[in-house]
């Protein structure tokens, strides 16, 4: 009878230990999670569908936080939007940019700030080189968008493929897409290897369009 009363208390303690380590478990990977840059966790099309609560408040981005929430809407995904949104509209303050009733916003171009692409006309002039479009960029609440064609896309990957750190890619980013917002955090070197390997495959000889969200979560295509 000791015995089997003995047996029963090992018992219950392996299970109680089991049931801890797993809780623990759980709320490590839990905590890490909310670690991960958000281009991890997101993609373009769940920015985009925030749309219906975005708008403009005296000349800056607003969320309609409390009805985006209510729609089922990831915290997170707000909070990151929200805090692109700070940074977007402190350069509305600067006058460095000009937000638009359409959602949009246009930079205003500063001479001594043009980078090397506008100079070379990578980024200025818009000449094709090879197949497909090459557009200049447009900025949405979301993120930028531009078609690139073959030349100016194979630019890209070896310009991405040589960034070793993320200050350099930031740099990169900006040349070929102007305007770029605070970089997220948990963004390592390897997030420009990835962005170099997607925009590589997706091209086919005729270029790519490229779709940027603020919080860097990206969707390439072909021409």
């Amino acid at each position: 009878m000791v015995k089997r009363i003995f047996s029963l208390i090992l018992s219950l303690v392996f299970v109680l230990s089991v049931c801890t380590l797993a809780y623990a478990s759980d709320r490590s990977s839990h905590n890490e999670a909310l670690h991960v840059a958000p281009y991890k966790e997101f993609s373009v099309k769940d920015v985009k569908r925030l749309e219906p609560y975005i708008y403009i408040d005296n000349g800056h981005y607003a969320i309609d936080t409390y009805e985006a929430i209510n729609a089922g809407f990831d915290l997170h995904l707000i909070e990151y939007q929200q805090t692109a949104f700070d940074y977007i509209n402190a350069k509305a303050d600067a006058k460095e940019i000009q937000i638009n009733n359409d959602l949009s916003f246009t930079t205003v171009v500063v001479e001594s700030h043009k980078t090397h692409h506008q100079f070379d006309n990578k980024a200025g002039h818009w000449y094709n080189c090879g197949g497909g479009r090459n557009t200049s960029t447009t900025n949405y609440w979301w993120g930028y968008a531009r078609y690139a064609c073959d030349c100016e896309t194979n630019r890209m990957v070896a310009d991405f493929n040589s960034c070793a750190s993320v200050a350099a890619g930031a740099g990169v980013l900006g040349s070929y897409f102007g305007f770029v917002g605070a970089l997220p955090g948990g963004l390592s070197s390897a997030y420009w290897w990835l962005l170099a390997s997607r925009l590589d495959a997706n091209n086919h000889g005729r270029g790519v369009y490229v779709e940027m969200t603020w919080i860097l979560a990206f969707d390439i295509t072909p021409q």
